[in-house]
Parts: C-alpha cells; sequence; structure tokens
C-alpha cells in the first residue's frame, strides 16, 4: 500500500422517498460541494441502517425507516465507500443543519445538475422503492 494513499471508509446512504415519489437531497457545505443524498460514518456499533436513520435526522430534520440496501459506490477523492439504501419518510419537517446549505424534496425529474452519485444511481433507487413499498 502507498504511504500516501487513505483507505476508504464506509458512508451509509440513505435514498429517502415520500409519498409524492420525491427524493430528499442536502446541499452539502463540505466536500463533496454538490446535492447529494444524507449520508455519514457510523457511530460505534451502529448498523448501516442505524447510521442512515440518525444522519437523515441530523441533516434535514426528518425520521425515516430503512427498507433495502441498493449498492456501494465508491468515491476516492473523499475516502468514502457508499453503502447505499433506499428509505421511506416518515414525518418530520425540513430543516438545514451545520453540515448542509440546503435541503429539498425532488421529483426524479427534477433533479440538481451538481449531484453526486449519478442520477442514474436516483433511478435504481426509485425502482426498489416501488417494489420493495408494493409488498
Amino acid at each position: 500500500m502507498n504511504i500516501f494513499s487513505q483507505e476508504l471508509r464506509n458512508a451509509p446512504c440513505g435514498i429517502v422517498f415520500n409519498e409524492k415519489d420525491e427524493v430528499l437531497l442536502v446541499q452539502r457545505r463540505f466536500p463533496p460541494l454538490t446535492w447529494g443524498p444524507p449520508a455519514g460514518f457510523p457511530d460505534s456499533g451502529e448498523s448501516p441502517a442505524e447510521t442512515i436513520e440518525r444522519e437523515v435526522m441530523e441533516e434535514t430534520g426528518i425520521t425515516c425507516e430503512v427498507i433495502a440496501p441498493l449498492g456501494v459506490y465508491e468515491y476516492p477523492e473523499v475516502h468514502a465507500r457508499l453503502l447505499t439504501h433506499v428509505a421511506v419518510y416518515l414525518f418530520g419537517s425540513l430543516r438545514c443543519s451545520y453540515e448542509s446549505k440546503n435541503v429539498g424534496w425532488f421529483a426524479l425529474d427534477a433533479l440538481p445538475e451538481d449531484i453526486s452519485p449519478p442520477k442514474e444511481i436516483f433511478m435504481k433507487a426509485y425502482e426498489l422503492y416501488k417494489i420493495t413499498n408494493s409488498i
């Protein structure tokens, strides 16, 4: 291993949908400086679902429930591996945290241009959401 490389840290990430089929996004204040789903690093002993539910609440004021894993996506530029899951909105009102410049619900056909992960991931998440939520 190169002494200048850093190991990727697992960062659970929640793609949260509401009853209008909109997705919850955070405009980040810290790198990566893009719009994206709430994500963060786990506290000691936390499962990915517990991390996502805590991070969504901390970053947006929304309470959600994780319903299914989606995939793993690597972002070496920020030393993170996103453990992406689909979640559903339960309750709460949007608010910003110290980590965000803005938060909002977005229709899939109106996602911001400056978004990470890529829009295709949100479409894949929506397909899984519809399948899982209809069972």
